[in-house]
């Protein structure tokens, strides 16, 4: 562009104040952006007065920044990569803990729980998240008197509880608080312990010792008594002998040597409970066994319409004591026939394998087991029936014989809804027994 002279001076372009004025602007504007950003950083912002607008350009502050933020840019993301491997890691224990884990919020929703909560207490539920706790793990509508959660949330300190039962398991309990950056408790981190078998195993050990002490007691009793009824059934048979007595008192004498036998049975049961015979080892088949048992009841249970139904898998040969077996299926028939009451029933034999176990169950579909009662089933002398109809010794005698052979042997109830006794024997691996 050329320059018009004016009285001997050069004269401007015409908007040079103008652009002069914006570039001095723009150069206003980088300069106060770039401090921003050097300040951000942590860099020591430009000196506004000594260095030039032309300096600005010449070190490239925003070239500087641009690989500034490049390095902190792949430094970010190399500490995601490791907050990544840290989280799967903690999500890793966290699932595969052998405790339940769960946290829930204030108002006792569930935040998150692991893979061990789900198995145990959440099978079956869908969108377990965001769902009160009470609902999927106790299915109920309300929290119980004794929630630890809710105690935590008021207090804010941890609770253990040693025993509570949820969906017929047995756990212990401890629950802490969750708090927030400023010690606000904004929710509860649960850990539940499953001791359903430990405590399964601390009852039968209790009650190992209680059949211990009661046995005792029933041997010394018996052994009393024995010889007294003895001599009474004895006398009342050479009595009856004589033609000379009246039939008024043969009859009374024979309800005496009836009554003395109903005693001898009882002391015989007790000697039975007492000093339980040592099986005699022997190999036989499981279903042959309860197919013969079966088959000598059913003609007794045609008059009160009783049917039993047997469904036996193919199960391995036990080697156990086949007599004190068939005593054991025997009492469990007879006891799910009075159950009954002599009304129209249904009893059902299964046998199964379980692993290094074979199964046999009876079935009844009676009136069940009162909640009351179930605790109490195989207690040596417990019994529902009227006086004089039962000693309650036999499923005493009954759990003496399977846990001498090294099985086990429990009942499942509920009112209405009849009884299971079911009964497992240890076998060794070998050839199966026609079904």
């Amino acid at each position: 562009m050329k320059t018009k002279t004016l009285k001997g001076k050069s004269r401007r372009p015409d908007g040079y104040e103008k652009t002069l004025k914006e570039n001095k602007l723009l150069h206003q504007y980088i300069r106060k952006k770039v401090n921003q950003l050097l300040t951000i950083m942590g860099t020591k912002p430009l000196n506004s007065r000594g260095l030039r607008d032309e300096g600005i350009i010449a070190i490239d502050p925003i070239g500087i920044i641009s690989e500034s933020f490049g390095q902190v840019l792949e430094h970010l993301k190399e500490s995601n990569r490791q907050l990544r491997i840290a989280r799967d890691h903690l999500q890793a224990v966290f699932d595969t803990a052998g405790v339940c884990i769960s946290i829930v919020d204030r108002d006792l929703k569930i935040l998150k729980c692991n893979e061990k909560q789900k198995e145990l207490l959440a099978k079956n539920a869908s969108g377990i998240m965001g769902r009160h706790c009470y609902r999927v793990y106790c299915g109920i509508d309300s929290p119980p008197l004794s929630c630890p959660a809710i105690e935590t949330l008021e207090t804010g300190r941890p609770v253990f509880i040693k025993e509570i039962t949820k969906k017929g398991k047995v756990f212990q309990i401890v629950t802490s608080p969750l708090k927030n950056g400023d010690g606000t408790v904004e929710g509860v981190i649960e850990v539940s312990m499953d001791i359903t078998e430990k405590k399964k195993a601390e009852d039968a050990m209790r009650h190992t010792e209680k059949l211990a002490s009661i046995g005792q007691l029933a041997a010394g009793i018996a052994h009393e008594l024995n010889t007294p009824l003895g001599n009474i059934i004895g006398y009342t048979k050479l009595v009856l002998q004589d033609q000379a007595i009246a039939q008024e008192q043969k009859t009374k004498l024979e309800v005496i040597a009836e009554q003395a036998n109903v005693g001898s049975k009882i002391i015989r049961g007790l000697l039975d409970f007492s000093h339980q015979k040592k099986p005699v080892l022997e190999k036989f088949s499981l279903n042959t066994l309860i197919r013969r048992v079966a088959d000598s009841l059913q003609d007794t249970f045609t008059a009160g319409n009783i049917r039993i139904i047997r469904s036996l898998e193919r199960v391995p040969s036990l080697q156990a004591d086949p007599n004190q077996i068939e005593q054991v299926i025997y009492n469990i028939i007879i006891n799910a026939v009075h159950a009954l009451e002599g009304r129209d029933g249904i009893i059902k034999i299964k046998s199964r394998t379980m692993k290094n176990e074979v199964e046999f169950s009876i079935q009844d579909n009676g009136p069940g087991i009162p909640k009351a009662h179930i605790n109490r089933i195989f207690d040596p002398f417990f019994t529902t029936k009227p006086v004089g109809k039962g000693t309650g010794l036999g499923l005493s005698i009954c759990t003496g014989i399977i846990q001498e052979h090294g099985g086990s042997i429990y009942v499942e109830s509920a009112p209405g809804k009849g009884a299971t006794f079911t009964v497992r024997l240890p076998y060794k691996p070998k050839t199966l027994c026609g079904g």
